[in-house]
């Protein structure tokens, strides 16, 4: 009988695939973790803003500040209505006008502008369309000659963190749409 000393062939190559099913899987995990670290951070601030904006247009927001107001669901009337913004007067009285522009979203009442949320990120473009409904839930048709028509608004907002959401580049979008039923009006 030989005394064998090392490893057989059989023995080496098992050890390698083992070790290469075990790295690849490994590669993977660590991959998909390091991505998911850097990426849902963004993505959760992204989303946070979105939905951050459409509570404040749709509820409104009690601050204490000049630029508190009662949100679109408590409009009392539709002044103008375009693709890009609206002017509503609430049950107080107040008229606000919510505007999306230059990556932003506002609201502007008197002479004072806010920009919505307040929290809003520096790297985050919002971007977004409002259309109108009739009582007969018919969209109305841009220019829209009479608000006073208006009976529903459809808010349709979308926000894009960094150069453009891409998960590749660990930044996040998020769209976001709700509708408000005027019952004020």
């Amino acid at each position: 009988m030989r005394n064998a000393k090392g490893f057989t062939l059989i023995e080496l190559i098992m050890v390698i695939v083992i070790a290469a099913v075990l790295g690849t899987a490994g590669y993977h995990l660590m991959t998909f973790m390091t991505r998911h670290t850097f990426y849902l951070p963004n993505q959760l601030r992204t989303d946070l803003a979105v939905a951050e904006a459409l509570e404040v247009m749709v509820e409104g927001d009690s601050s204490g500040s000049a630029t508190a107001a009662k949100g679109l669901r408590f409009a009392s009337a539709v002044t103008a209505a375009t693709a890009s913004s609206v002017t509503v007067t609430n049950q107080d009285g107040q008229t606000a006008t919510y505007t999306f522009s230059g990556g932003g979203l506002t609201r502007t009442i008197g002479a004072s502008t806010v920009n919505l949320p307040y929290f809003m990120p520096a790297d985050v473009d919002f971007t977004g369309s409002f259309s109108y409904f009739n009582s007969t839930d018919a969209l109305l048709s841009f220019p829209i000659a009479d608000p006073t028509l208006i009976r529903r608004i459809q808010i349709s907002l979308s926000a894009t963190q960094g150069t453009s959401g891409d998960f590749d580049r660990w930044e996040g979008s998020s769209g976001q749409s709700t509708s408000v039923k005027l019952y004020g009006v």
